[in-house]
């Protein structure tokens, strides 16, 4: 009887025999660096995901700081526009400009045009 082992083989049957088997997978070499290199991947796009958001994020705090120094300044002018109103002076020029009213003793001289 002869041995299964392939003692008995020749070099040349060997030969065969290997081109004819099909290749199987075997997960215990490939798949780790498979899946590593996928969570590589995954980590490249969440950073730069990240990344792309922080740049806008930066873009609009620059543009709400550059509103919030327009809005400063209108405001100063609101304040000043304020003062400048409550004062006894701009209240008698637009009571004799817009109203037409005159203090006590004058009198009111209307030009026709």
């Amino acid at each position: 009887m002869t041995s299964r082992r392939g003692n008995n083989m020749s070099g040349s049957s060997r030969a065969e025999r290997g081109a004819k088997t099909k290749r199987v997978f075997r997960p215990g070499r490939k798949l780790p660096t498979l899946i590593v290199g996928f969570l590589l991947v995954l980590l490249l796009i969440s950073f730069f995901s990240h990344f792309q958001k922080l740049y806008i994020l930066q873009g609009e705090i620059k543009d709400i700081k550059t509103q919030l120094q327009q809005l400063s300044k209108k405001n100063e002018e609101l304040k000043v526009q304020l003062k400048q109103a409550q004062s006894d002076a701009y209240i008698e020029q637009v009571a004799r400009e817009k109203l037409g009213l005159v203090k006590p003793g004058e009198s009111r001289i209307v030009t026709e045009q």
